[in-house]
């Protein structure tokens, strides 16, 4: 079982590495999803080969239930939430919301370093088990906390605004990301209770194959490609077009032109929680400057813009019979209300929809 073990982390560790660097080739530019994942996976070799080489120089591994090892699983848990963050809401995540994310870890460290230094003990245990009969220590429950605390990030992708930038980003995908997660880290769980090298050997093989499956689904499952322009699709009559290509030729101020330019690839006028603000920071701008801009493009507020292009993409919708109903066209292209969108609708068309498309 030994050898079994020591074959198991040495294959863990290539196949990873092999699978981070497919990922990374298979990058698209201006998409960060695989990036994002390809250094996450990365980080698993790095422990697998830490872990290699400790047992080549006949050393025993750092016991998984000591406390920097429970640090160590919530960093790398932590990081395997980025990337699902990056595809539900891409351009989500800068400098300032990732050190919001650590923040937790990072408390969790400092509550560790500084009990160091104040003289607590955490002795060796081997399992979850082991520490029952001391569990009123601190360094017990503190060890019982993390191991806890492993389940909680993933709390944190229902509280990323839903973006459909991409055609193959949906919600039977996150379900799907989260249920893998989730029996990644149970194997986890299963590791800290259980301490025999079948367990270990078991949880590589589980570890490895839900990375391989997270990265299948990336490639071939949520295949990146951005959703037509408005423009490209030529299935209704010219009227009903918008016009913003007319609107690149006359208008100088390059922000205008990257406005439009983003909308038609992104279509993230479809996310019901778009913002003023959310679009300042895809553009890299601030909302005063953005709010001008769109002034310069013809429209008295950020609200009249988005509802412009949902009313647009609404009539197209129509026209394509995409849909059986004019509800579900209304919330497929970003209302909530169909209250709201059918007085949107009769703002920019004078008419009802029934009116407006028996004519």
């Amino acid at each position: 079982m030994q050898s079994l073990y020591f074959a198991t982390t040495f294959a863990s560790a290539i196949v990873c590495l092999l699978t981070s660097l497919l990922v990374f080739v298979q990058r698209k530019k201006g998409e960060r999803s695989r990036v994002i994942l390809a250094c996450i996976i990365l980080f698993s070799v790095g422990n697998y080969i830490t872990r290699f080489f400790t047992l080549c120089h006949g050393e025993e591994p750092k016991l998984v239930i000591s406390v920097p090892m429970l640090l160590l699983a919530i960093f790398m848990v932590i990081s395997y939430i980025m990337y699902p963050i990056e595809v539900i809401s891409p351009g989500f995540l800068n400098c300032r919301r990732i050190i919001w994310l650590y923040s937790p870890w990072l408390l969790l460290v400092a509550i560790y370093i500084m009990c160091r230094q104040i003289g607590v003990t955490f002795h060796p245990y081997h399992s979850l088990f082991q520490m029952v009969s001391e569990a009123e220590t601190f360094q017990v429950w503190f060890r019982f906390l993390l191991s806890i605390l492993l389940f909680t990030p993933a709390l944190f992708i229902f509280a990323i605004p839903y973006t459909r930038r991409y055609n193959n980003t949906d919600k039977i995908w996150i379900r799907k990301y989260l249920f893998c997660f989730t029996l990644n880290i149970m194997a986890y769980e299963v590791l800290l209770v259980f301490d025999s090298l079948l367990i270990k050997t078991l949880y590589y093989y589980a570890s490895v194959g839900c990375s391989l499956y997270i990265a299948y689904m990336e490639l071939f499952e949520r295949l990146i490609e951005l959703r037509p322009t408005l423009i490209e699709q030529t299935n209704i009559p010219n009227i009903y077009k918008i016009s913003h290509s007319d609107k690149l030729s006359v208008k100088q101020n390059p922000l205008c032109k990257r406005i439009i330019l983003y909308m038609e690839q992104t279509c993230d006028y479809r996310n019901p929680d778009i913002s003023l603000n959310m679009l300042a920071r895809s553009l890299f701008t601030n909302r005063t400057t953005l709010s001008k801009a769109l002034h310069e493009l013809g429209y008295s507020s950020f609200n009249t813009y988005i509802n412009t292009l949902r009313i647009e993409d609404f009539i197209q919708h129509v026209h394509n019979k995409e849909f059986v109903n004019y509800q579900d066209a209304f919330y497929d292209v970003g209302f909530r209300s169909r209250t709201t969108a059918l007085r949107n609708f009769k703002q920019y068309t004078g008419k009802t929809p029934s009116e407006y498309f028996s004519g």
